[in-house]
């Protein structure tokens, strides 16, 4: 059987991630208690949580690609592009369906 391994990764750099209520009814991740918090203090945590990954990631020799998510429209989910795009050994790349239509949006960066 074949394995897929790799050294290079694409990151989604979020412009607007928050709780999201539409996609928070069936994923049980979805943490209700960060729409307490400031927007901007949400979004400031995963800006500093995601630089710090990349900075690990490329400290163990993965090669990181940085795609800039656009701020409009807010795409809550775009960190997450495994949910959306897959690319294959054989070249091949599928894009996914999204359930939510502030989440499609993800794929239209």
């Amino acid at each position: 059987m074949p394995q897929q391994l790799t050294r290079q990764i694409m990151m989604v750099r979020p412009a607007a991630f928050q709780y999201n209520p539409v996609t928070a009814q069936n994923n049980a991740f979805q943490d209700a208690s960060i729409q307490v918090e400031p927007l901007s203090q949400v979004q400031q945590e995963a800006l500093q949580e995601f630089d710090h990954m990349v900075a690990l990631l490329r400290q163990n020799g993965v090669e990181v690609m940085v795609l800039e998510d656009s701020p409009s429209p807010p795409k809550p989910d775009a960190v997450f592009p495994n949910n959306w795009v897959s690319f294959h050994e054989d070249g091949r790349v599928f894009l996914y369906p999204m359930y939510a239509p502030n989440a499609a949006r993800s794929a239209g960066l």
